[in-house]
């Protein structure tokens, strides 16, 4: 068969579908793996350098990420008979299960750089690592639109509208050093790499709970809420002023640290290449650095609320808002937050495991399959125990490169997600790399696209740089020369 119509089928298959993913998002951009021409890859697996150059500039570079198990269509549309807009409850519960979570990062690749001294060759690179990761718990959205009874309109005693950790934000520096040795006569790389993690900030709720309770008369109804607000930061918060106390002494005292070690190898055999990979390898970063905790004041809170006389009102009389609002204030008083400076604890930085194989053919084209795992553990432990919530997610991703002109590299991908409640089998990737002037090389990869239209997305992984590639790299698997 013709294989530039194997290409084209490919490229077609890859546009032609829509999504309708719950959650097709992964933190890793998978498009790199299987480049061999980008310095991209070596983050990946630390076994891979470029093919065709001995020594590369990793000049700065951004990578957006996003991931929903709701799209906007699933949240709201438009009724055209009414002309409203209006909420879709059948579709929210649709899409959602117990397991949902929102997530949003933007990590900064600072600068890195690799050269090779024969059958060696060295990495460095330094990046921040930015995300937040919020639940959605289905429950508090079922009981808005059900209330506080069952099917046969019977009270339900407990209602949960949260429950365990609800929201993580983590900011970090990553420097890494690595490296890696090519056994010429086995055709096989393997290759290591140690990273330091400059913790930033940390933000996580490790123990929330909200409950509504309601009696057998309905006549009265009570809430029972609880929260901890733990934080973490490099430099003390001033709340006179609202802002990090930022000083040369916090930045180089900071002791939010942390160590991550990644392990790669590749094995060449004519034109396969297959690889494996474990990357962050780590305890996580232990967050010792003006660490404060935020629980209500005087324990877990709780109100009551036996109703409101509504008479006076229908029949015109004088009604007391001072009183109400005086009540409510009551009753919340104790879950006022108080501000406590409390122990030290860990937090995870996620595992990954990278299994590839790889086929090029007519010097041109090269077909690449990637098996990805990543492992969440959340936090790891307090000063008080331990509390480890693990979150598997998996993907495989089937790709299609195509090197152009010898200058130019087109990809083509569709990974099945697993995101640790649902499967998604359709979240396509398209990548371009070009590099006109032999030196510069300029990268734009959007991966784990959950759909084309804005308003059907749930996620999307873009990441765009700029590299500077010098000398000759050797021998290299796949060309276009």
């Amino acid at each position: 068969m013709n294989k530039k119509l194997v290409f084209i089928a490919v490229l077609a298959l890859v546009f032609g579908m829509r999504a309708s993913a719950q959650m097709g998002f992964n933190e890793t951009n998978n498009l790199f793996y299987h480049t061999l021409r980008t310095p991209q890859s070596n983050l990946s697996n630390a076994a891979f350098f470029p093919t065709n150059n001995s020594f590369y500039l990793m000049l700065p570079g951004v990578d957006f990420q996003f991931g929903s198990p709701l799209a906007l269509n699933n949240v709201i549309y438009y009724d055209k008979p009414t002309q409203r807009t209006l909420i879709n409850l059948d579709t929210i519960f649709h899409n959602l299960s117990e397991n949902n979570t929102f997530r949003l990062g933007a990590d900064v690749n600072i600068l890195g750089f690799g050269f090779k001294m024969k059958n060696m060759f060295f990495t460095f690179n330094t990046r921040m690592v930015n995300f937040i990761n919020a639940a959605l718990p289905v429950s508090a959205i079922r009981a808005l639109v059900d209330g506080n009874v069952d099917q046969n309109g019977a009270p339900v005693p407990e209602v949960y509208l949260a429950d365990g950790d609800i929201l993580n934000v983590n900011s970090y520096l990553e420097t890494a050093l690595g490296a890696a040795y090519t056994f010429d006569p086995l055709n096989l790389t393997v290759g290591a790499r140690i990273k330091l993690l400059y913790g930033i900030a940390n933000v996580q709720t490790d123990n929330t709970k909200i409950v509504f309770n309601t009696n057998s008369n309905f006549d009265s109804v009570s809430a029972s809420v609880y929260y901890e607000i733990q934080s973490s930061t490099f430099a003390p918060y001033d709340t006179s002023k609202h802002h990090m106390d930022v000083t040369m002494g916090n930045i180089f005292g900071n002791t939010n640290m942390g160590l991550s070690f990644d392990i790669g190898a590749k094995y060449e055999m004519g034109p396969f290449t297959f690889s494996f990979a474990i990357n962050d390898l780590t305890a996580g970063i232990h967050w010792k650095n003006n660490v404060t905790t935020w629980r209500p004041d005087g324990g877990q809170g709780v109100i009551n609320f036996n109703g409101v006389n509504v008479t006076t009102i229908l029949n015109s009389g004088d009604f007391n808002i001072d009183s109400l609002t005086t009540y409510l204030r009551n009753q919340i008083s104790n879950m006022t937050p108080t501000r406590s400076q409390s122990g030290d604890y860990w937090f995870s930085v996620p595992t990954k495991i990278n299994l590839g194989a790889s086929y090029s053919f007519a010097k041109i084209f090269r077909a690449g399959l990637l098996l990805h795992g990543q492992l969440d553990r959340g936090l790891l432990c307090k000063k008080t125990g331990s509390d480890v919530s693990n979150t598997f997610r998996f993907n495989t991703t089937l790709s299609i490169g195509a090197n152009l002109f010898n200058w130019a590299e087109v990809i083509a991908a569709n990974s099945l997600v697993y995101d640790g409640s649902s499967f998604d089998p359709f979240n396509p990737g398209v990548g371009l790399v070009l590099t006109p002037a032999t030196i510069v090389q300029l990268y734009l990869m959007a991966d784990y696209i959950s759909n084309f239209y804005l308003v059907e997305s749930k996620a999307f992984n873009i990441k765009f740089g700029l590299n500077i590639l010098i000398g000759k790299g050797g021998r290299s698997v796949v060309t276009a020369e």
